[in-house]
């Protein structure tokens, strides 16, 4: 009220903006609002807005996500970096795509062969971090480092296992801390049950149990032993102690070919990814 702002009009009129069909214009519109109003609605109100916004986004994105358009970027993509070479679009016909787009904090990547758009969570904290609460702070702070460097890319684990457990259990702390914020919960615990799955399951191209040997793999063995000593008290550690009995009953080897023995080993991981999303909201 002090800077001549009624927040209740600016709550109505950007819940007006999000509920409208989305377009590359409309996008910097509504990005460009929410830059002039959220510093005054308040922590809890801003991050609703943001949630709004997020979620507005993302409906654009899935609902062009097979668009054959989206190949027009693939002359401008730095196949190094995976992003736009914005050098190169300077007078393209994608030039006023790409500043709509940018200016709503969405990013072109290059993602397992082709051209995708994805929220850049980055930005969004850059612009509207100091106006929102921790707990939402936190959560886009992992979705950012998601899409900085993916878990995985054509079925190929793209981070060590080090890193995944430290993403699963950087999740693992928010759920712990605030477990009734309807706000943050269901994507954060989507974000943890993903990294869970990797973690008990690897992915088809970086296996747990080497399809040659059928061994249980070294480096993720070395990797969950250090964690639990590190981490004895976490619903991780739990899950991972857990796996480890499982591991012993089949003396670390696993023959995916087997289907009894493969039924049973996805059946405990399924188990174990269930029992953590109970024990974590604890």
């Amino acid at each position: 009220a002090g800077c001549g702002i009624d927040k209740d009009d600016v709550k109505s009129d950007f819940k007006i903006m999000v509920a409208a069909s989305a377009t590359p214009e409309h996008i910097q519109t509504t990005a460009e609002f929410l830059d002039q109003n959220i510093p005054h609605v308040g922590k809890e109100d801003a991050s609703r807005m943001l949630v709004a916004y997020e979620e507005y986004l993302h409906r654009y994105i899935t609902d062009n996500r097979e668009m054959s358009g989206l190949e027009v970027w693939r002359p401008y993509m730095d196949l190094e970096t995976k992003r736009v070479d914005e050098g190169k679009i300077t007078d393209s016909e994608v030039v006023d795509f790409y500043k709509h787009l940018k200016a709503g904090s969405i990013l072109v990547v290059y993602y397992e062969d082709s051209p995708k758009m994805v929220v850049d969570y980055s930005n969004l904290l850059e612009k509207y971090g100091d106006y929102i609460l921790e707990p939402l702070q936190r959560l886009y702070e992992l979705d950012a480092e998601a899409v900085e460097k993916p878990m995985a890319e054509n079925a190929t684990l793209m981070i060590s296992w080090e890193a995944l457990l430290k993403r699963a259990n950087k999740a693992e702390v928010i759920l712990k801390e605030y477990p009734d914020n309807e706000l943050i919960r269901e994507d954060t615990m989507w974000l943890y049950k993903t990294y869970l799955n990797a973690i008990l399951m690897g992915t088809t191209n970086t296996p747990i149990f080497n399809y040659s040997t059928n061994t249980f793999s070294p480096g993720a063995k070395a990797a969950y032993t250090a964690f639990i000593l590190e981490n004895p008290d976490s619903t991780l550690s739990w899950v991972l102690k857990e796996y480890f009995v499982y591991l012993k009953s089949i003396n670390n080897n696993l023959n995916f070919n087997d289907s009894t023995m493969s039924k049973v080993f996805f059946d405990t991981c399924d188990w174990l990814v269930s029992e953590a999303e109970k024990k974590v909201l604890e």
